[in-house]
C-alpha cells in the first residue's frame, strides 16, 4: 500500500498513479488533497486501475458514504473512533459490503478488528506498536493479542475488551461530582 496522505492535486495524482501502476500497488491511500477529495478520488479512479482508498480523513458517516455512494474508492479507511463509534462503523461496514468495497478501518486496532472480523467486507486492520501508540497499550485490561500479522480477538462480549482501572485514574477526569 502506499500512503500518499491526500499530497497530490488532481493532476498530481493522475501522473503519479500511471508511474506507480508498474508496481502493481494493493491500493493508494488518500491521494489526492482534501480541498475536494471526494470528487477528485472518482475523477482519478477512473484514470487508473490500481484501487484507491479513502475515509480515514473523513469526519462523519455521511463523508464517509458519498464516498461509496460516488464510487470514489474502492476501500473505506473509517474511523468510528472519530465519528459515531462502533455503531456508524458497522452501518458503514454494511454499506461496503452492499456495494462491494473492502474496509481497512483507519487505526486503533483493538476497536476496530472486530468489525472488520465480522463483515465479509473486511480487508485488513491498521496497527501500531506500543511506542507509536502508548495510550492503546495502557488503556485495556485484556487487549487483543497480536502475533506474526494476525490479531485474536478476545471471546468477552461486545468488542471484547475491559478499560484498566489504571488507565482511567491516568487519563480520566471527573466530569460530574455529587455535592
Amino acid at each position: 500500500m502506499i500512503d500518499v496522505n491526500r499530497a497530490w492535486d488532481l493532476k498530481m495524482a493522475i501522473e503519479g498513479v500511471k508511474e506507480l501502476e508498474r508496481f502493481n500497488p494493493t491500493w493508494i491511500e488518500e491521494p489526492v488533497r482534501w480541498e475536494d477529495d471526494r470528487r477528485n478520488l472518482k475523477l482519478l479512479s477512473q484514470q487508473t486501475k490500481i484501487p484507491l482508498s479513502g475515509g480515514e480523513s473523513e469526519i462523519t458517516i455521511y463523508g464517509c458514504r458519498s464516498m461509496v455512494e460516488e464510487n470514489a474508492i474502492q476501500i473505506l479507511q473509517f474511523d468510528c473512533t472519530m465519528f459515531g463509534g462502533f455503531t456508524n462503523g458497522k452501518k458503514l461496514s454494511a454499506l461496503c459490503e452492499l456495494n462491494h468495497l473492502d474496509i481497512a478501518p483507519h487505526h486503533d486496532c483493538y476497536i476496530h478488528a472486530p468489525l472488520v472480523a465480522s463483515s465479509p467486507s473486511g480487508r485488513i486492520v491498521e496497527s501500531f506498536d506500543d511506542e507509536r501508540d502508548p495510550l492503546q497499550a495502557e488503556l485495556f485490561e485484556n487487549p487483543h493479542k497480536m502475533s506474526n500479522g494476525w490479531i485474536y480477538l478476545n471471546e468477552n462480549p461486545g468488542l471484547g475488551l475491559e478499560i484498566s482501572e489504571t488507565a482511567l485514574k491516568k487519563f480520566g477526569k471527573l466530569v460530574y461530582k455529587n455535592k
